[in-house]
């Protein structure tokens, strides 16, 4: 993977790749008449068109985009456009924070969060060796996964826990050999007991919070933690920061 043509600010040398891992099964698009997944294109699209005023995201950070739905997509920034993933040319997936402008989502189908972990692991773990052979300072890639439902089959069957152990196997040994860290967050219906079972330390809820303060909060953590911290450690504050931020909407309704 090379970084060629990739342009990054200066006074930051390492680098951070995050992987983004957005569901955008037939749940996102409810309820009818204020859908879940409007409220994400919106966010998506404010999010990274203010990004630029962060000067330490924008100088280190580098983004990959991934939607799950019945498949697996990843945008593609050369068409500018989610492609399957087996179909994209992975040298030029991550890209600078502020250069990502992402594709409008729709909300369809199955929920294959499984595949989409995995297909995450393999671009993160290509990506972090890339950019050691180059030279080029790097940190653990973070995997982020925003969703609202619970992991299904390719029938559309919900996983069970032994169908998700295979997974959660990968997410725990990659954590604690150093890997990378993952966080999986669920919204609005989220099945959590099941989505535990996949990441038991590394499971938050955040219920109703707009989709611009997930976003924050993300980008904010992956920011904020030091080159060797413990994923444990990590996964505490992050629960920390998330039930302060969920407490902050509620109030803000309140007042409404």
């Amino acid at each position: 993977m090379s970084v060629q043509g990739v342009r990054f600010g200066t006074g930051y040398d390492e680098r951070q790749p995050v992987v983004l891992l957005l569901d955008t099964s037939a749940s996102m698009g409810r309820p009818e008449e204020h859908p879940r997944i409007d409220e994400l294109n919106g966010a998506l699209t404010r999010w990274f068109d203010g990004i630029r005023a962060q000067e330490r995201l924008r100088t280190r950070v580098e983004v990959c985009l991934i939607t799950f739905d019945s498949a697996v997509r990843v945008y593609d920034p050369g068409p500018g456009r989610l492609v399957p993933f087996g179909e994209a040319d992975t040298g030029r997936l991550f890209v600078p924070v502020d250069s990502l402008h992402p594709p409008t989502l729709r909300a369809e189908g199955l929920t294959r969060l499984t595949e989409a972990v995995e297909r995450a692991i393999e671009l993160a773990r290509a990506r972090y060796r890339a950019l050691q052979d180059q030279r080029v300072p790097v940190r653990r890639p973070f995997l982020w996964v925003l969703t609202d439902g619970a992991p299904s089959d390719a029938q559309g069957r919900p996983l069970d826990a032994k169908a998700l152990a295979g997974t959660a196997e990968q997410v725990r040994r990659g954590e604690e050999s150093g890997e990378w860290i993952f966080q999986l967050i669920g919204v609005r219906g989220a099945d959590l007991p099941m989505l535990r079972v996949l990441a038991p330390k590394a499971t938050s809820t955040l219920g109703e919070v707009d989709f611009v303060r997930i976003l924050e909060l993300v980008f904010q953590s992956t920011d904020d933690s030091s080159p060797n911290q413990d994923a444990d450690l990590f996964h505490r504050q992050f629960d920390e920061r998330a039930a302060r931020l969920a407490r902050m909407e509620r109030v803000e309704r309140g007042l409404r």
